[in-house]
């Protein structure tokens, strides 16, 4: 999962945000679980193509936030932590997905109804 991730060196985003946030995804997600290995830090940054100071970067601060568990000469690993009490990391597409809700508040749709929308374009989604 981890390796199906690549850096979009044209964002905006600085590069060490873009690999934070997608773990952060995986872990709330749970495509990465509990006690799941991450790859090393040597081996993230070899894959992605960036700095090893980057990803060590990442690591520190997911495990400041109680994400992950790492010990000096053994691998990081997903922590113990509450998927539902997770927030995402703010992104562009919040602020398109809040204008989206006012947009059907205003038309009277109800979150099924806009939901069962949102579904429908998704199948189109090249992603």
């Amino acid at each position: 999962m981890v390796d199906t991730f690549s850096i979009d060196e044209h964002s905006g985003v600085p590069v060490w945000v873009q690999v934070r946030n997608h773990l952060v995804f995986l872990i709330k997600s749970g495509k990465l679980k509990a006690g799941d290995v991450l790859p090393t830090v040597r081996e993230l940054a070899n894959k992605l193509g960036i700095n090893y100071n980057t990803v060590h970067k990442v690591y520190q601060d997911l495990e400041l936030d109680g994400l992950i568990v790492s010990s000096r000469g053994r691998r990081s690993y997903v922590a113990e932590v509450s998927p539902e009490t997770m927030d995402l990391p703010e992104s562009p597409v919040d602020l398109i997905l809040n204008e989206l809700m006012e947009a059907a508040k205003d038309a009277n749709m109800t979150s099924d109804e806009l939901k069962l929308r949102f579904e429908e374009q998704l199948k189109n989604y090249k992603g």
